[in-house]
């Protein structure tokens, strides 16, 4: 067999194309059967099915079963048809729309370009044109992971960063037509670039299914854990989350010596909306309260759902008084709102405590807002109830400097 050697080892080109296509077989058909045993997950089905017809491409390079011209011209529409399967792959994969038309559009063009006798007789020229389609669906592939829905999953960015190197060779591919075509000819590397391309495609055919099965695994499990931390009925933080997320929010706030605010509401007499309305009723309270209190918090606040008809919300760098009009404000307003198949308007009590020495945890806040709720409930509901404070601001704001004046609006 044909042998070069480059540097202090020989590249046998024939075996290494043999194990390539060893290689996109066994890839394919492992994300073939991931996608099985994960069916929310398309993405990985196209993947594979593109990886068999790029093998299925390369067989049919290496051993034509139709004349020449006709296997050359099916084998290269395969290949470009592989590239945009991948291409579909990561659309779909980022949730986006696949576009059919535009991913078999590579294939298309090159049976078109088949046609003409200049490119059929011509492995430079063909080697040029499949080489420029599979670069664009590689970028394609790149764009879409670089633009991505979620970009926590860290498997993404080696991922992106195989596929651009993949498109950077496919790319150099071009000026180099006529020395791949050489090579292809005889089955010998001329050159050390040759043999090092022939290695990056057998190294992007062994790493890519593997990262992008990572990825699917990784997204499978993100997914897992937020579905873990979030109410399925209002889509905010559940109790697990609002403590996770809160606790290191209450102890930065602490360390650097800033007011925290936490407000702890419950809806008044939501039994009997459940009673009365229907449970269907009562979800789209909750719902609606929810959507109030999102819509209003700040980039950091921590909103959650505690259990039942009862929410927290941790407010960062936040005074007293401060705390207090933001709860009398979303008291007034969800007191306002008109729901369907209610008969009166919801309401809420709310109790205000703030975090200082004696409830430095989250837990022990929370009590302290527990009762001002109480108080807030005991008092007739739909009403704002400040917790005792002692010292807010750095030790500026007592009782009469800051609670009295922010309750005078609530009282008037």
């Amino acid at each position: 067999m044909p042998t070069v050697a480059t540097s202090n080892f020989v590249i046998d080109l024939p075996t290494l194309f043999a194990i390539t296509v060893f290689i996109s077989v066994i890839s394919g058909a492992l994300l073939v059967f991931a996608w099985l045993q994960n069916r929310s997950t398309p993405a990985l089905a196209l993947w594979g099915v593109g990886y068999l017809t790029g093998a299925a491409a390369a067989a049919s390079l290496a051993a034509p079963v139709f004349p020449h011209a006709t296997a050359a011209c099916i084998a290269n529409a395969l290949l470009c048809a592989a590239y945009g399967l991948m291409w579909a792959g990561a659309r779909s994969f980022e949730g986006r729309r696949v576009h059919v038309s535009l991913a078999a559009a590579g294939s298309i063009t090159c049976i078109v370009a088949f046609q003409f006798e200049a490119i059929a007789q011509s492995a430079q020229m063909t080697i040029s044109l499949v080489s420029a389609i599979s670069a664009t669906y590689a970028l394609f592939a790149a764009r879409a992971l670089l633009y991505a829905r979620d970009r926590d999953l860290l498997s993404r960015w080696p991922t992106l960063a195989v596929v651009l190197g993949h498109a950077a060779f496919l790319i150099a591919r071009i000026p180099l037509a006529a020395v791949l075509a050489a090579s292809v000819g005889t089955g010998q590397a001329h050159g050390g670039v040759v043999a090092v391309m022939a290695l990056e495609a057998l190294f992007a055919a062994f790493s890519l299914p593997l990262l992008r099965v990572a990825m699917s695994k990784e997204r499978a499990e993100l997914e897992q854990r937020v579905a873990a931390m979030t109410d399925p009925l209002t889509g905010i933080a559940n109790r697990r989350a609002f403590f996770e997320n809160g606790t290191p929010l209450l102890e930065l706030s602490t360390a650097e010596r800033r007011p925290a605010a936490l407000l702890l509401f419950d809806l008044d007499r939501f039994k009997e909306v459940n009673d009365t309305a229907g449970h269907h009723a009562g979800d789209r309270v909750l719902q609606a309260f929810c959507d109030l209190v999102g819509a209003a918090m700040r980039p950091g606040d921590v909103f959650g759902r505690l259990g039942g008809e009862e929410f927290a919300c941790l407010i960062a760098r936040t005074s007293h008084a401060q705390a207090l009009q933001i709860a009398e404000r979303l008291r007034r307003d969800f007191a306002a709102l008109r729901l369907p198949g209610l008969a009166v308007n919801a309401t809420v009590s709310i109790g205000v405590a703030m975090a200082g020495e004696a409830n430095g945890t989250l837990p022990a806040l929370l009590a302290t807002a527990d009762r001002a709720l109480y108080r807030a409930k005991a008092d007739g509901r739909n009403r704002v109830a400040p917790a005792p404070l002692a010292l807010v601001d750095n030790g500026d704001a007592f009782w009469r400097d800051h609670v009295a004046p922010a309750l005078a609006p609530i009282a008037g």
